[in-house]
């Protein structure tokens, strides 16, 4: 008899890492022989809300934009294009909140933390979900590329975090940061693993990208894909565009919000036009340079062979690009926020044979760690 997994991660955000990680992770399970579900637990929920937190999107839309959209007279949102990838590309649980997960919790033989931000402190706010706290008896539970985010556990959670991560049979990380806390908190070593999307190759992610829209595209554009939410790289951002569109001359395509002050050359054929998870994965694969502060946007920028670069706060606890990268030996692509002033021209270009012999090298060790663990007796 086939067995369940369930996984548990963050994917119901408006963010297409978000989406793409919990894919990437049910998809290769899936072809182990695995019955995988990943479970929609909602985040942010009623803890969070009482916590202090805020919804991420409002979904109080008027009804006139909502019969509009019904129309086909607006573009859909992102959230909404996100939400039909989910519900026609993966397989999901019923919805749970917060109590009901812990009233009625799901059933799997096997139980895995997912990859993102799952175990940050500073964002889930002490819900101790994402640690399975509503499974009472399982011998099987696991973690892959989990993340924290941080450097450290605030006072007030780690006896929870002590608790929870002692019942792990399995635990892996996304970044060194993590590895070090594993180690501060319960005394273990734990294995540093590929983000899930690398555990698919550019190959594979190609095809999905055939779905996609028609888009205009130009033959040369500079990919943009900026996230703040961590810190505001506005400035920095900015002086690095214009250093990189002056150097190719490319027009630039952004995904998602330029920084304020950028005024170069956009090529804005699309801006109408809805950018989903296809059409994420082709602007992406397309590029002929890419420039992010997003970790998955480095990620991909790396699974397809484009060159790139990453912006990233040198302040920032957040190791996630950095590890990444580094394991890559690809710390060149790096460019620090406090160093923009320093660079006359911006290295995007890299030895790619060599970087995805290393990726594949990285990928089959990930692949090797996922398989034990999920065979773990």
């Amino acid at each position: 008899m086939m067995k369940t997994v369930g996984i548990i991660t963050t994917f119901r955000q408006p963010n297409w890492g978000s989406v793409l990680q919990a894919y990437a992770l049910q998809k290769y399970i899936k072809a182990l022989g695995y019955n995988c579900t990943i479970i929609d637990y909602l985040y942010p929920n009623e803890f969070h809300f009482s916590k202090g937190m805020k919804a991420f999107y409002s979904s109080k839309a008027t009804l006139k934009n909502r019969i509009a959209r019904l129309l086909g007279l607006r573009p859909k949102t992102k959230m909404q294009l996100l939400n039909e990838f989910i519900k026609n590309e993966m397989t999901i649980s019923d919805s749970y909140n917060y109590t009901k997960i812990h009233n009625n919790p799901p059933q799997y033989d096997i139980y895995i933390t997912g990859s993102d931000q799952v175990w940050n402190p500073n964002t889930m706010l002490g819900d101790m979900s994402y640690f399975f706290d509503f499974v009472k008896d399982c011998k099987n539970i696991l973690s892959y590329a989990s993340s924290f985010a941080c450097s450290d556990i605030p006072n007030k959670f780690k006896n929870q975090y002590i608790h929870y991560l002692s019942r792990y049979n399995n635990i892996s990380v996304r970044e060194e940061n993590g590895k070090k806390l594993i180690k501060e908190l319960i005394g273990r070593e734990v294995k540093v693993v590929l983000d899930p999307t690398l555990l698919i190759d550019g190959q594979t992610w190609t095809e999905l990208s055939k779905k996609s829209i028609k888009l205009s595209l130009p033959q040369n554009y500079i990919l943009f894909y900026m996230l703040a939410y961590t810190y505001n790289p506005d400035d920095a951002m900015t002086k690095l565009l214009n250093k990189v569109q002056k150097q190719t001359k490319y027009p630039i395509i952004p995904i998602g919000k330029l920084p304020n002050s950028f005024k170069g050359y956009i090529y804005d054929k699309n801006k109408h036009k809805p950018i989903g998870v296809y059409e994420f994965l082709l602007l992406l694969k397309n590029a002929s340079v890419i420039v992010t502060s997003s970790f998955h946007g480095t990620a991909f920028a790396v699974n397809f062979g484009r060159p790139f670069v990453s912006l990233i706060d040198d302040k920032s606890s957040d190791d996630r690009i950095y590890t990444l990268l580094s394991r890559l030996n690809l710390q060149n692509q790096i460019i620090r926020n406090s160093d923009i002033d320093k660079y006359k021209l911006i290295n995007f270009s890299y030895d790619i044979i060599q970087e995805q012999n290393k990726l594949n090298e990285l990928r089959k060790d990930s692949c090797s760690y996922l398989i034990n663990a999920i065979h773990y007796k």
